[in-house]
């Protein structure tokens, strides 16, 4: 586009240059709006800003419950198994041999790269894995948690491959990070 002339409305050379300009983000004329995406359903519905990505073997099982989410701590375990299991986790007595960093991903890519993430750790026979999710903030019941950081013991506990997780010590990234025990194949 061209510099506008001292006087626009004046020039029919100008305002036939910009007849087609419009505000970033509406359609061009004459072009048919996008019919709404469905929203996914069933068990193994992926959320919608995800939902064009397939990663196999999903859910095969119902969600274990979340035993806590706060800043400070957070842990859940699915009920078949043992509690020394989780108690040995959550001391750093089961080290990781896998890990993922999720800092700097928005919501939607940071659920992919986790779900991506597990499923390639236990298919290639990790046990343990280290999930660095950062601290954030403005989320959470007293807004004292990162989005992700905040969604992840939701995330952990949907997974098919995920049996326990529990909050890093502070030198595996405390607060930021979630050791993941995964299930074997």
């Amino acid at each position: 586009m061209s510099k506008p002339p001292p006087n626009p409305t004046a020039d029919p050379a100008w305002l036939k240059e910009i007849a087609t300009v419009r505000k970033h983000g509406t359609p061009a004329p004459n072009t048919p709006a996008k019919p709404p995406m469905p929203a996914p359903t069933g068990p193994g519905a992926l959320p919608p800003e995800v939902a064009h990505h397939r990663i196999s073997s999903w859910h095969t099982q119902p969600p274990f419950p979340v035993q806590e989410n706060t800043a400070q701590r957070q842990a859940g375990a699915h009920p078949s198994l043992e509690p020394k299991v989780l108690k040995h986790l959550a001391k750093g007595m089961l080290r990781p041999t896998a890990v993922a960093d999720l800092h700097g991903l928005g919501e939607g890519d940071a659920w992919l790269e986790l779900m991506e993430f597990l499923h390639e750790a236990a298919r290639q026979g990790h046990r343990v894995a280290l999930v660095i999710h950062g601290k954030g903030r403005g989320w959470g019941p007293a807004a004292d948690m990162g989005v992700i950081k905040y969604q992840l013991p939701t995330w952990l506990a949907g997974h098919p491959k995920v049996l326990a997780f529990h909050t890093a010590l502070p030198a595996d990234g405390g607060m930021g990070a979630c050791y993941v025990y995964l299930r074997q194949l």
